[in-house]
This record gives C-alpha cells, structure tokens and sequence, in this order.
C-alpha cells in the first residue's frame, strides 16, 4: 500500500518532459513516473500451509502515471494526473475495468488560495493519514487496520487544499457518487472527508474524518460507514516515531474490507465499531539504510452470531530497506498477522499467518 510520501520520492526522481507554450511558460511541466517492485516471498498461514512465490509490491504499490501542470497568468496553475496500477510479478493490471484505476483527475491551485481537483482520486482521509506510515509492506501495512488510509481511490470526487499557515493546512472532499461513473443517477452513494495537517521541522500531526452514505442501506441497517483518524510523526534523527489511532464504525468508508460490497462483516456493517492503534519506528542506518518496526492492534466491539465476541487483530513487521541510489532500494522484512485476512478482515474464522520477503524498487 503506498502513500504520498512514496510519491513525493517518486517525483524527485521522475523523468520529466518539458515544453515551453511561450517565453514566459517556461516551468510548464510534463512527467512520466512509476514503480516497480518485485521480489520473493514465503507466506505461511495457519491450517493451510506454506507457499513461496513471486511477489509484486512487497515495499510499495507497482504502478505508472502521467501528471502535468501548466503556469498560468496571475500565479495560477493548472495541472492533470493519470495513474495505473499493475502487478510486476505477471504484468497484469489491478484493475481490468479501469485503464487508470490508481487515479484521473484535473485541479487548478494558486498559492494563496488553495489547489481545487475533481476525478477519481484519494480522499483527504487517505492523503493525510497516509502520512503517518512508517511501513508500508504488502498487506501489513498502515491501512490493513486502518482501512481509511489503505489504498483506495474514489469516484467523483471534488478535492479541496487549503494553503499552508504557519504549518497548518486543512481539506476538504466531496464525492457525488462513489459506486457509479455516472453522476446523473438519482439513487446515488455520496462521501465526505475532512482534515486537518500541520508540519514544522520534525513534527507532523493529522486528524480526519471520512463518511460514507450509500444509497442502498440494507448492508448497514440504515447507518453509515465513518471513520476517524489522528496521529503523529516526529522525526528525532536518530530515529523517526509514528504513532495513530483510528475508530471505523458501521462498515468500512472505502468500501475495501470484504463482506457485503466491501463493508466488511455484517455484524460491523450493522452498528459494530473497531478501534485502532498502531505504533512505528524507523532507525536510520549509517550508508543509506534504516530499520522498519510497525505494530498494529485492532479492537471490534461486536459479538457474532453464535454469542462470541469478534477477536482482536494484531499486525507486527520489522525489515530493513537499503537505498542503493535515490530510484533503487533493496529490501528485507518479515511480518506476523493474527485475526487478519487481507482478503476478509475481521472475518470470524481467521487464523495466524506469517510471512518473509526480498525483494527491489527501481522508481522512475
């Protein structure tokens, strides 16, 4: 699951094309960028054994992308991005529906007023949450528990940035449809999310909250999905801390955790809650290297229909990643899982799995 701060890295690494459409645009900016992320790894769950394979983003989400911005008259810019999607390990997209399923969307920004975007993108959930990872590994990452800030996308949405005050900036988002491409139908599914971030130095802290209202209300009872989150990294050189909390109640907000449509299980979609926490620590390595250890906890609330109370899901992982340059990293890690299944979190039958990986990013 990857985040902004992959991205950040990704962009000062970019080829980029440039263009100039007059003597005074000379900044217009056009860039191709991507990921790819392949190694090997050994996954060995409870009461179905061992399997070794090839796999795709085992540090970070392989994908491709376009994005462009052009300077306009009075210090406004306009700018596009398009985002694919793929797994390295068969060359196969994540999405066969969709050409850009990782993102398309056009904004318009200046910076004193803000950045406006509309099309299929992150929420703000998602952007400012995301921030708080430490370790990203593939399906033990931040949003494995924290499912608001896993790496999901949302259709139709209306973004909104503010500019940065002394640290502080906020946004805003609006979806008119989150189940549909088409924004004319009247049995729409809207969402909302909202943040608030501030950055100086070595601090950065984040508060969301995402809602979701579907259209078709039987999977919840009438209710509807939320999600708070709130955190904070400090960076003390010697070592960078991370430390989160989220509350997701009556489902999930991005429609990504199993069960009915992606709600996750029925007792949790109809008024059940699941408190989390995670603690992350990154220590920096003398030659380009650095130590990942992420912990998460996960409460549920509810009881099943037999009378017994849902399980706590716990993710741990420790690796290690070394930059051989500013595109290319290799990495190493190893992850314990108990009461979560990628596939299904939460679900009622979910064991203990483990697993340990190798792998390289070459970013472009």
């Amino acid at each position: 699951m990857r985040r902004l701060l992959v991205v950040a890295a990704m962009a000062a690494g970019s080829s980029s094309v440039f263009w100039s459409v007059a003597p005074a645009r000379a900044a217009n900016q056009l860039e191709l960028y991507g990921v790819v992320d392949v190694g090997l790894a050994t996954t060995r769950v409870s009461g179905l054994g061992t399997r070794q394979q090839v796999l795709g983003g085992g540090q970070t989400d392989n994908l491709w992308g376009l994005r462009g911005t052009e300077e306009l008259d009075g210090g406004w810019r306009a700018s596009f991005g398009l985002e694919s999607g793929f797994d390295a390990a068969n060359g196969t997209r994540n999405d066969d529906a969709r050409l850009f399923d990782y993102g398309t969307w056009v904004g318009l920004g200046h910076a004193g007023v803000g950045e406006l975007s509309l099309g299929r993108q992150q929420s703000i959930g998602l952007q400012y949450g995301g921030q708080l990872e430490i370790a990203s590994w593939r399906d033990m990452g931040m949003g494995a528990l924290f499912k608001a800030s896993d790496n999901y996308r949302v259709n139709n949405l209306v973004n909104y940035l503010s500019p940065e005050f002394s640290g502080w900036q906020w946004g805003v988002g609006y979806a008119f449809d989150v189940e549909s491409g088409d924004t004319g139908r009247f049995d729409r599914s809207p969402a909302f999310s909202t943040g608030l971030k501030y950055e100086d130095g070595p601090l950065l802290a984040a508060f969301t909250w995402d809602k979701l209202n579907l259209h078709d209300t039987s999977a919840t009872g009438g209710r509807s999905p939320q999600a708070l989150q709130a955190g904070f990294t400090y960076d003390f050189e010697a070592l960078k801390m991370a430390l989160a909390w989220s509350r997701q109640r009556n489902g999930f907000v991005g429609l990504n955790g199993g069960g009915q449509i992606g709600l996750g299980p029925e007792p949790f979609a109809h008024g059940g809650a699941i408190n989390a926490w995670l603690l992350g620590l990154e220590v920096p390595v003398h030659g380009n290297g650095a130590w990942l250890v992420q912990g998460s906890m996960a409460r549920p609330d509810w009881h099943w229909a037999n009378g017994q109370q849902a399980s706590k899901a716990y993710v741990v992982t420790l690796g290690y990643r070394q930059d051989l340059s500013a595109r290319t990293s290799l990495y190493a890690y190893g992850g314990y899982m108990k009461g979560y299944d990628p596939e299904d979190p939460f679900a009622s039958d979910v064991g203990r799995a483990t697993r340990f990986g190798v792998g390289m990013t070459q970013r472009f």
